[in-house]
């Protein structure tokens, strides 16, 4: 039996001393190689044709992506696009030091691009003009041969940046300077968050940290179950209406009321046959929608909790750990085995199902799918093997795909009606 109970005695406050140890840099020398240590026995297998047409409210154009994750609730809105894939635009910009290496997070605003390469540095892109404004590197020589898994949050002026080395600093996007630095030692395994001017980021050690944005110093942290084995991103964060949820690496989603400085419930959504000390866990974003929570994993179920007790409303045996869709009346999912599966969000009812893996026939290695995002009444997609995919979100029918690289590694996003993708921190994808 779990010890839940636990939770309760470590809400430390700044005060308080932190008890992780300090990394140990050779480690992320294979950080960022690939392990499998498991298959998953929840693997959805179903084709479901639509019976009816789905309903969407109007899209919108976007100019703006803040969060690595679009909105700090993980919420994703209907974008425009109405691109055709017939215009592509691409840019070596960064430098990587592990292939296998495939995570970093990309922001936008208005015109401009910010990302980083795996050796550590930060580019502000001018997409109207394709060109380099500005770059920035932090770090000394040192740590050049560790690869960078950098995460970054947008607000105004301000550029806000953690990454796998415990490094958490501010840059002025005007200028590509440094306004200040911190170094916590221990890698940060979450995307950024913020709310109410404060940071949140979760480290290796599934704690969660809450910085003030004017210095990055310490105002709170919170610690939680930790296991023996440590994924580079194996931690989701998402806050709404002062309420902030996290997960760990065993599989634990935590729910603190902000406001009132308390922990309001716990749950493991790991399936109870699956556990393993050995287990390499991987969560899904932790998707917010009002009242409800959405979240699945690599070795789990889909669940639908209650925002206030954690209890679950209705679940579904899948692997999933990619971002999730939501609208007024409908979820969509992406498994690991590649089936994109649309949901009544109330009832857990499957509308429609499509297997990727069906369309292409050429298949001669096993495919990984990415991302996925609603623009225009259709769903987006990439795949390991250089693919974008467009399918239609109202009856789930294949439309298209364009090879559009050798190979990807990450979703795209969807700004001012363009898909941009960035692959193996290195180079920038623009899609119309």
């Amino acid at each position: 039996m779990r010890l839940i109970l636990l939770f309760v005695t470590f809400f430390i406050y700044s005060c308080s001393s932190d008890k992780d140890n300090k990394v140990d840099l050779e480690t992320f020398k294979k950080q960022g190689e690939k392990i499998n240590v498991f298959e998953s026995n929840n693997l959805f297998d179903k084709e479901i044709d639509a019976k009816s047409i789905l309903q969407f409210n109007q899209p919108q154009l976007n100019k703006k992506w803040n969060y690595e994750h679009f909105s700090s609730n993980n919420f994703y809105d209907h974008f425009v696009f109405d691109g055709k894939f017939d215009d592509i635009f691409k840019k070596d910009i960064g430098d990587y030091v592990n292939r296998n290496n495939d995570d970093g997070s990309l922001v936008v605003s208005e015109n401009f691009v910010f990302f980083a390469d795996e050796k550590g540095k930060i580019y502000k892109f001018d997409l109207a003009n394709r060109k380099i404004v500005w770059e920035l590197k932090i770090y000394d020589s040192s740590y050049n041969s560790y690869p960078k898994n950098i995460t970054m949050l947008l607000n105004g002026e301000f550029l806000y940046v953690a990454d796998n080395l415990g490094f958490v600093y501010s840059v002025n996007t005007e200028t590509g300077k440094t306004l200040w630095q911190q170094n916590y030692g221990i890698p940060f395994s979450s995307h950024l968050n913020y709310y109410k001017n404060v940071l949140y980021v979760v480290n290796q050690n599934s704690r969660l940290y809450a910085f003030d944005p004017v210095d990055g110093q310490k105002i709170w942290s919170f610690e939680s179950l930790s296991g023996l084995i440590k994924p580079a991103k194996s931690s989701s964060i998402s806050i709404y209406d002062n309420k902030l949820l996290f997960s760990n690496d065993v599989g634990d989603v935590t729910a603190i009321d902000i406001e009132k400085q308390v922990i309001m419930w716990n749950r493991n959504v790991l399936s109870q046959n699956n556990i393993s000390t050995n287990l390499v866990f991987k969560i899904s974003n932790i998707l917010i929608d009002k009242k409800d929570v959405y979240v699945s994993s690599n070795s789990g179920d889909l669940l639908n909790l209650n925002i206030q007790t954690g209890e679950i409303k209705w679940s579904y045996k899948l692997s999933s750990v990619q971002n999730h869709i939501i609208n007024e009346k409908y979820l969509f999912v992406l498994t690991e085995n590649g089936f994109v599966v649309a949901f009544n969000k109330n009832n857990g009812t499957i509308l429609w199902s499509l297997n990727l893996n069906k369309i292409i026939k050429d298949l001669k290695d096993p495919v990984e799918y990415y991302g996925l995002i609603l623009a225009s009444n259709n769903l987006y997609l990439t795949s390991s093997n250089g693919n974008i995919f467009k399918i239609t979100a109202i009856d789930g029918k294949y439309v298209m795909h364009k090879k559009i690289n050798s190979e990807l590694s990450r979703g795209p996003i969807i700004v001012d009606n363009n898909i941009l993708i960035l692959n193996h921190s290195s180079e920038l994808i623009l899609v119309k």
